[in-house]
């Protein structure tokens, strides 16, 4: 308890006691009691006020995201205890409708995620938009459609009765964004049941690979016709083998990973919280912290340019993925 609260528990009805003697007045005994149920209302009232910083992510991998997300919680938890915030912790959810509803109700406070698996929970719940992650010194990325350079496939057209090979259902490089965009170019995909089933004749069929070294694995060996994931993720992973591989498409660039905040995040909280991250590549701990939560470089505002074109995308990419 602290020491002032032990102060005001004896000291203050005592001395309304002793008044009480001296004047002998029932209206000075009502007010030393009423002063003191004022002042641990005060007090209680700043207790129920403090709370945890809540932050969020989808994975299905959640003990080992929770790991990487953990020491980040702490850090901002720690920058914003004039918020009342006490103790920063990690929750995963399990998919898009579980973190719209977590965000929604309040059970989270801070999403970081990719941006288009960002709007679909946005559209779903209201959440808003409020920097941009440099993850691994990267604050922008584009995706592509890639074949083996002998397999003479052209174009997007002549994947019709093939099978492209995505990564997994939530990923924004690796399926989110390669689809819609080679789905504007009136390819029709149906999903497969494994790379192995009966191939469509009049679409391309499509697999999850559950990872970018999978895909590649896939096309190179002939399992799938295409693979899809981001540029530079093709190049890193592939290797020496990325001179055997032709890409057949480009998406437009987005960034690499945004921040949300709750829809019910105050003005005042929005502010606070922006400003942290904003500033935590200018500190030597910040510095340490980000380099740790997945060598990310550093937070900064997401460009008006950008927020437009992630507004086009919000409608076209929720009805692709069902934002589940």
């Amino acid at each position: 308890m602290p020491s002032w609260l032990r102060s005001l528990r004896y000291s203050v009805p005592c001395s309304a006691l002793s008044a009480e003697r001296e004047r002998n007045s029932p209206v000075s005994f009502k007010n030393a009691v009423s002063l003191t149920c004022f002042c641990l209302s005060l007090l209680f009232g700043h207790v129920a006020a403090a709370r945890n910083l809540v932050i969020g992510t989808i994975s299905d991998e959640p003990v080992k995201e929770a790991r990487v997300f953990l020491p980040f919680a702490e850090y901002l938890a720690a920058q914003l205890q004039d918020e009342s915030i006490t103790a920063g912790e990690v929750r995963i959810a399990r998919n898009i409708a579980h973190m719209a509803e977590l965000l929604r109700s309040g059970e989270v406070d801070v999403f970081v995620d990719s941006p288009l698996v960002s709007l679909a929970v946005r559209a779903k719940c209201g959440s808003r938009l409020v920097a941009r992650r440099w993850k691994k010194g990267v604050a922008e990325y584009r995706s592509v459609v890639f074949v083996r350079r002998d397999s003479g496939i052209q174009s997007l057209e002549d994947l019709k009765g093939r099978v492209i090979a995505f990564e997994e259902a939530f990923s924004s490089s690796g399926y989110i964004l390669p689809r819609h965009t080679i789905a504007t170019q009136g390819v029709q995909l149906t999903a497969m049941s494994g790379p192995r089933a009966a191939r469509p004749a009049e679409a391309t069929g499509y697999v999850f690979s559950g990872d970018d070294e999978n895909t590649i694995e896939w096309v190179l060996r002939g399992l799938v016709d295409a693979g899809a994931m981001s540029l530079n993720g093709l190049k890193k992973r592939a290797g020496d083998d990325f001179g055997s591989l032709d890409v057949l498409v480009q998406t437009e660039s987005i960034p690499r990973h945004v921040v949300s905040l709750s829809p019910g995040a105050s003005t005042e909280f929005t502010a606070a919280v922006q400003a942290v991250l904003i500033n935590m590549d200018q500190s030597d701990e910040g510095r340490r912290i980000l380099e740790n939560f997945e060598r990310t470089t550093k937070f900064d505002a997401i460009p008006d340019q950008t927020l437009d074109m992630l507004e086009e995308f919000e409608t076209p990419v929720t009805a692709l993925i069902g934002g589940n």
